[in-house]
Parts: structure tokens; sequence; C-alpha cells
């Protein structure tokens, strides 16, 4: 029978989603007292209660609460019974807000402490937000590798038979080279700040990654460097062109026809990518998920302690 191997890593797991749930609250909170009219850390008065800032802030408020559930069932054994959609979907959208973010950290931290001020909020407020997205990001990463592991081990192990990479991949990386090209010319504009320019280097990094995530599962099958390279790419450019379009919007921003067309090729770019890394065979022969349902439920279920 396969269990979740080491008992002490399963033990520390709990532990890391109550610490991952920690550095989120901060954020939070200050989320909700936004929505509930309490301008805490915004000198301008109204700012926070415009209509249209309580829609983008109970927006964001709820994505911080589902990734305090998704971080939960990652780190407590409940959540291997969870459906894989329900983990999958948000921490794919999730690896693809944080980890730029966290790559990019140190560059966030260097600007911010030079930053002029007049953003119209407090000078805490914005080193409490990136400082909790960083937090997140590395805790729910971690959490989620370690949950990766143990529910889909055959991702991490062996290799499918090699074959074309076929027309989805190709187009999807197609695209991911065209925001990466992009996203490379704009990270050398001169008016840009040094987080904003680290920031488009990594984002374009990413769409690259995504591109030799296509080309090594062409070469040598699905991999854990193709798991990887492909989630991290798909995952990066769907969620930053989201990102973008809804900033844009909520905000009633002033996109061009050209940053719009980029961030829909992004999306789709992601989403076809993404489609190719859960597509196709997925479990190595003779791995617990290729042994069927029951041989499933030992893996997925630890033995009671």
């Amino acid at each position: 029978m396969v269990h979740d191997s080491s008992s002490r890593p399963a033990r520390l797991r709990p532990v890391l989603g109550y610490v991952a749930v920690v550095g989120m609250l901060p954020y939070l909170f200050l989320k909700l007292f936004w929505i509930a009219g309490v301008e805490i850390g915004v000198p301008e008065a109204g700012l926070m209660t415009a209509p249209v800032m309580r829609m983008a802030n109970a927006f964001t408020a709820a994505l911080e609460i589902a990734a305090i559930v998704v971080v939960l069932a990652l780190t407590h054994r409940w959540g291997l019974r969870v459906p894989a959609w329900l983990i999958l979907l948000p921490m794919w959208v999730g690896s693809g807000l944080l980890a730029p973010i966290v790559v990019s950290f140190p560059a966030i931290a260097a600007d911010l402490a030079t930053a002029p001020a007049g953003s119209g909020l407090a000078p805490w407020v914005i080193p409490l937000v990136y400082s909790s997205f960083a937090w997140q990001g590395i805790a729910l990463l971690t959490a989620f590798t370690l949950y990766a592991r143990v529910r889909w081990a055959s991702a991490f192990s062996g290799a499918s038979p090699t074959r074309g990479p076929g027309p989805i991949a190709v187009t999807g990386a197609v695209l991911a080279l065209v925001v990466a090209v992009a996203e490379f010319v704009t990270a050398f504009d001169d008016r840009l700040r040094l987080a904003n320019t680290v920031l488009a280097v990594v984002e374009a990094t990413a769409a690259l990654a995504a591109v030799v995530g296509v080309v090594v599962l062409g070469t040598r099958g699905r991999t854990w460097l193709t798991t990887v390279l492909l989630w991290t790419g798909s995952a990066t450019l769907f969620a930053t062109g989201f990102w973008s379009a809804f900033g844009w919007v909520a905000m009633a921003g002033t996109a061009g026809m050209t940053d719009w067309l980029l961030v829909a090729v992004g999306c789709l770019g992601g989403l076809l990518l993404a489609y190719t890394l859960l597509s196709g065979p997925t479990t190595a022969p003779g791995s617990p998920e290729d042994a069927g349902p029951v041989a499933q439920r030992q893996v997925l279920t630890p033995p009671t302690p």
C-alpha cells in the first residue's frame, strides 16, 4: 500500500497552512475594512467608498478568502478528497498571479523604498500588500508542490511516450512567444520603474518557459520538467492578462487596442497551453493512478495516526 510517504512532512503541512493564512489575513482585513467603509490607510476621504472601488475590493477579498480555503485544503488530509478541479483551477490562476511577484519581490521592495509619495494611500499600505502577496505566494506554491507530489505522483516521475506536440500546443507556443517578445520590449522602456521592468522580464521569461515546455514535450515526452514549464508558463500568461483586463475595466483605464489584443493573445495562449498540459497521457504504467480506483484511494487517503 502506498501512503503519504513521510509522516513528518505530513504533520508539518498543516503548520505550513496556518503560517500561510497568517500572512494572508492583513491583506484580507484591509480589504474588509475598506468594503465596510472604514478607510484605514487612505488619507483621501471617499476614495474607497466609491461603488467601483467597493466592487473591486469585494472581488479581491473573495479571491483572498478562496486562497485561504485552498491552502487549508492543500495542507490537510481532507483536501485529498476535494475534486481535482477545485484545487487545480484556483492554484493555476494563483500561480500565475503570485509567482512573478515572488520572483520579483526584491526589486519590488527596493522600488517601494525609493518610491515617491502620492499614491493616495498611506506609506505602509503598498508594502503591506506586496509583502502579503509574497508571503502567500511562497506558502501556496510550497504547499501545492507537496500536495501534488502526493496526489499526482506520476506527474513528477517517469515519462509518457514521445509524440508530436500537436496543433493546439504549437498555437499556444506561438502566442506565448508573441507575449514574450512584447514583454521584453516593454521591459526596456526607460519610463518604467525598476519593479515594473523586473516584472516584465519575469513574465516574458515565464512565457518563454512555456515555449520550451512544448519543445521538451515533443522531444522527450511528458516529464516533471514539461509539467513545471507548462504549468508556470500557461498560468502566468493567463493570469497576468486576466488581471490587466480586470484592472482596466474596474478602474476605467485607458488601454489601447494593442494592449487589449496582447491581453487576448496571452489569455488564449495560456488556455491552450493548459489544455496541452492536462490532455493526453498523464499517468505512468504501474503508477497508482494507472492501477484503478481502489489503488487511487489508497494513495489519496493517508493512514490515520
